[in-house]
């Protein structure tokens, strides 16, 4: 496996976890979401507002095919990614998947959801995480847990994607 991918839900810590990887593993970070916003120059939520939630899927879906073609890289995906079985067969390919949990309660304690539609309303997103959980771990690899600091869950991973790496083919 060439490749490290991050799945979870919005706000559990991909973008800041998946960067702290990246650098211990000198590879290069790809946020899916930023690189939407970067080509279209809107913020998802926008996208969400102006074209809606099946636009941005299929905006998902080309992004992701993307970047599941890359090499040492690590890929910080959108929470919902799972909901494509598409996706996932495409950064299976070449990639640990790694399924960063974190509690809801957590997440929703720590972040400002002004730029992250889904996190907008609470019980919507209790509602969410129950509809994703079993999906999140079907195609996890690997789970690992968010918490502590962000070095020691960086560590984890990493050593979780050495681990794979031995024992690859490639």
């Amino acid at each position: 496996m060439k490749n490290i991918t991050l799945i979870g839900m919005s706000g559990c810590g991909k973008t800041v976890v998946g960067r702290r990887v990246a650098r211990l593993l000198d590879m290069r970070f790809f946020d899916a979401d930023a690189e939407i916003e970067r080509e279209r120059g809107v913020k998802i939520s926008e996208i969400f507002e102006m074209s809606g939630e099946a636009e941005f899927r299929r905006l998902e879906r080309e992004k992701t095919a993307e970047l599941a073609k890359l090499e040492n890289v690590v890929i910080s995906t959108g929470g919902g990614v799972i909901l494509d079985a598409e996706n996932m067969e495409n950064l299976r390919r070449n990639s640990v998947i790694v399924f960063l949990d974190r509690s809801v309660s957590d997440i929703l304690a720590d972040l400002d959801n002004s730029n992250r539609p889904i996190l907008k309303d609470k019980s919507k997103f209790y509602k969410i995480y129950d509809e994703r959980i079993e999906l999140y771990r079907k195609y996890a690899d690997v789970i690992v847990e968010n918490v502590g600091r962000v070095d020691k869950v960086a560590g984890r991973i990493a050593n979780e994607w050495r681990k794979y790496d031995e024992n690859s083919d490639n």
